[in-house]
């Protein structure tokens, strides 16, 4: 049997890293169920489906910056959310996030506190986000949230929004394995091609227009735990 050497095991290494490394956003790909119904086929698309409808940009302006998105999924909601947040437009957020940015630099360069993430959850939600709501409540000022918090917990204020529910109660669904498109999907009757339908009041919910998350920073639509 040939031996390889250690030069040669170094790049199938290398070579199966990139193979098994998510797949980013391509120029090419097709942004059509952001902006169509009929296009979407699954509760993620759904999701932000919803999102991009509530927040109201056109397609004209949304859909040449997410090529430079490098995970479309994780990363738009977040993208919406601080563009309503410290009104600038989408293509602002997109240029920082795709320098490399994390979202808690990105949160402080636009000037959007954490307290907007935690609307609505004014009690531990346990895992998974109980650490970052503990470590918010201790150090307002300071507390540094990971990528993966911010994201989630971005998708919990547009999907407690969207699915007419608590943030609180989104969030403790989703430490009971339900995720948050899921919810959404499910509590709007999945009105969706392929999608299964509700009941009558469901497939009402489906038809529904938000108009995004809320902008009152006084708390008179902030709901209580």
């Amino acid at each position: 049997m040939m031996r390889l050497r250690a030069g040669s095991l170094a790049g199938v290494f290398v070579a199966l890293v990139l193979c098994a490394a998510p797949v980013p956003a391509r120029a090419g790909a097709s942004f059509d169920f952001l902006f169509n119904m009929d296009r979407v086929s699954n509760d993620n698309q759904y999701f932000l489906n919803v999102a991009v409808s509530n927040y109201g940009y056109d397609r004209v302006v949304l859909e040449p910056v997410l090529p430079r998105l490098r995970y479309v999924e994780a990363d738009l909601p977040v993208v919406l959310f601080l563009a309503d947040e410290c009104g600038r437009p989408p293509g602002y957020i997109v240029d920082l996030r795709a320098r490399g940015l994390s979202w808690a630099v990105i949160f402080n360069r636009v000037d959007v506190p954490y307290d907007r993430l935690f609307v609505g959850i004014r009690n531990d939600p346990g895992p998974p986000y109980g650490n970052a709501w503990g470590h918010w409540r201790r150090d307002r000022r300071g507390v540094r949230l990971s990528d993966s918090d911010i994201s989630g917990l971005v998708q919990v204020q547009i999907g407690a929004r969207a699915a007419r529910m608590r943030p609180y109660e989104m969030a403790r669904a989703r430490g009971q394995g339900r995720p948050v498109a899921f919810v959404v999907a499910e509590e709007r009757g999945r009105p969706y091609h392929g999608g299964r339908r509700g009941n009558d009041e469901h497939e009402g919910r489906g038809r529904h227009k938000d108009h995004g998350p809320h902008r009152d920073h006084h708390g008179n639509h902030d709901n209580h735990d």
